[in-house]
C-alpha cells in the first residue's frame, strides 16, 4: 500500500514540476540570449571608440586588443 502510495504522490509531483521546469530553462535560455545580444552592443561600442582614437592620431600596437588600447590612452591623456 505505501507503495502505491508513494508512486502516486511522484507522479503528481512529477506531473506539476515539469512544466513549471520547462519554463525555468526557457526563461534562462532567453535571458542568456539578451545578455549575448548586450554583449555584442557593448563590444560595437567599444570598438567604434578604439576607430575613433585611432583616427585622432594615437596608434594602436600590433596585437593589441581594445581594452588595452583604451586604457593607454586614457592613461596618456590622464597625465597631460
Amino acid at each position: 500500500m505505501s507503495f502505491d502510495l508513494f508512486f502516486s504522490a511522484y507522479s503528481t509531483t512529477s506531473e506539476v514540476m515539469f512544466p513549471i521546469l520547462v519554463l525555468i530553462i526557457i526563461l534562462l535560455i532567453r535571458d542568456l540570449n539578451k545578455t549575448s545580444k548586450l554583449s555584442e552592443k557593448i563590444h560595437k561600442k567599444l570598438k567604434n571608440i578604439s576607430e575613433d582614437i585611432e583616427e585622432n592620431g594615437y596608434m594602436r600596437k600590433p596585437k593589441e586588443n581594445i581594452f588595452t588600447f583604451i586604457e593607454r590612452y586614457i592613461k596618456k591623456s590622464s597625465k597631460d
